[in-house]
């Protein structure tokens, strides 16, 4: 007589499913979901949305084939004077491959409390940086990435004066964002001109 030895069947082990939410785009404008084709038209759109029709960019340099910067003037009749008064870079991201300004940088206006990209509470947060603007008066305000009309704070402070980069230390209260949204610090100086954006700088952090 043969007897078969029995058959263990090894237990099935399920894994649970993971979705890992998708990083966010480390630029601050436009919103992710928006795809400009040329780097002129991304940083068109933000100065407009930001600062309204004075600004006007200088010619594009090039980075590598997906980057680049633009330097920032004010204006008069369309036509752009003075020294720059930051310097927009920008990157092609994300699977569509659009146009992204990733930050606004300057010698005499930046924000250096918090670094960008830091995760920050939605809560009061203290930002820190150098500033310049007519009779020393600066501006640093927090938007959503994309639409510079949700502001969830401005405060207007001193700090250097027209030229002179001095610190500064402001509090912004963004307890009414929300997690993961994508936040711009902007910091820029007072003109007194509607054409003349003063000396800026911006950058992106998230809320945690």
């Amino acid at each position: 007589t043969t007897t078969t030895p029995a058959t263990t069947t090894p237990a099935t082990t399920t894994m649970a499913s993971t979705t890992v939410p998708a990083a966010p785009q480390p630029a601050i404008w436009p919103a992710a979901d928006v795809v400009f084709t040329t780097p002129e038209a991304a940083a068109t759109d933000f100065l407009a949305a930001v600062f309204g029709e004075g600004p006007v960019l200088g010619e594009f340099q090039a980075g590598d084939q997906r980057s680049g910067e633009f330097e920032v003037f004010a204006s008069v009749d369309g036509a752009a004077i003075g020294e720059p008064r930051s310097l927009l870079l920008l990157r092609q991201l994300g699977p569509s491959n659009g146009w992204f300004v990733l930050s606004a940088v300057s010698d005499v206006a930046t924000v250096t409390t918090p670094e960008p990209m830091v995760a920050v509470p939605a809560a009061p947060l203290t930002v820190k940086g150098v500033g310049t603007g007519f009779e020393a008066t600066i501006v640093v305000s927090a938007f959503v990435v994309g639409d510079a009309a949700t502001e969830f704070d401005r405060e207007v402070t001193m700090a250097g004066n027209l030229g002179e980069a001095l610190p500064y230390t402001v509090t912004l209260d963004l307890t009414t964002a929300s997690p993961g949204q994508l936040i711009v610090l902007l910091v820029r100086g007072g003109t007194g001109l509607e054409t003349d954006p003063g000396d800026f700088a911006a950058v992106p952090v998230v809320i945690g």
